[in-house]
């Protein structure tokens, strides 16, 4: 069977869009509940936190909203199988009349389906709290969007100090934990809790990296570069991993795929 056809990977995504439409809704749903609560708390006073004698509701707003979509970056392949609800689920998958690499991309492209869900849901909290502090009589209101686009051009402002390979060795790491989280996804059955299992590995991993990192002084910005390109073909890796993990997949199965 030939690996990728654009007809059948088509019949394909419309089959699982129809089939996790369900998911889809309630994921924008909670991150619309989620995030309409977090504004109101905030910019009602309900929840009031001050740095150094001032509080500032809407740049906390953007905060928890900037952390809530990078997370979603990092940790979204996790989510590829959690719409998967029982073993007649992942039989279905494998009974599909599609390659298993048109399979694993549909699944992976879970979380890419899911971020502009997000984003509308965003939006609509943001908006849902705008009116009630309007009808509240709230003189400071404002869009938490506002502050989004600010604090994204602090960012960048920041950003732009660190030198080339600095931020070439940032942009390597974060792809690799992506990846991490693709492979523990996949190797790991338990799809509820393959994101907990995932990170509880990553911890373990970095600790033991720091302590090797010890006794290695720094060599300056090539040293970066080679990192950089280090941890990019080993994310790549990972990612082949969790393609050829997917393909070993079956019905019954204990802890991990293997």
């Amino acid at each position: 069977m030939i690996q990728f056809n654009f007809n059948r990977f088509g019949k394909l995504a419309r089959w699982s869009l129809t089939n996790d439409r369900s998911y889809y809704v309630r994921g924008f749903m909670q991150v619309l509940v989620i995030l309409t609560l977090i504004f109101l708390a905030f910019t009602t006073h309900f929840f009031r936190f001050t740095v150094n004698g001032s509080s500032n509701p809407y740049i906390q707003c953007s905060t928890v909203t900037f952390l809530l979509f990078f997370i979603e970056l990092i940790i979204g392949p996790s989510l590829m199988f959690q719409s998967m609800k029982n073993k007649h689920d992942r039989q279905t998958l494998l009974m599909l009349p599609a390659s298993n690499f048109e399979k694993y991309i549909m699944r992976y492209a879970t979380w890419i389906i899911l971020l502009p869900l997000y984003v509308i849901a965003f939006f609509a909290a943001d908006l849902l709290q705008y009116l009630v502090n309007v009808i509240g009589g709230n003189e400071q209101v404002m869009f938490v969007t506002t502050k989004m686009i600010d604090k994204f051009g602090d960012i960048a402002k920041n950003l732009s100090k660190y030198p080339s390979s600095t931020m070439l060795l940032i942009y390597a790491l974060l792809f690799w934990f992506h990846s991490l989280y693709a492979l523990g996804a996949t190797f790991f059955r338990s799809h509820k809790y393959s994101a907990i299992f995932t990170t509880v590995v990553i911890i373990v991993m970095g600790m033991f990296s720091v302590w090797i990192s010890n006794d290695v002084e720094d060599e300056g910005p090539h040293t970066y570069k080679y990192m950089a390109l280090f941890h990019v073909v080993w994310a790549l890796v990972n990612l082949w991993l969790s393609y050829k993990l997917f393909c070993r997949t079956q019905v019954k199965g204990k802890f991990v795929n293997i």
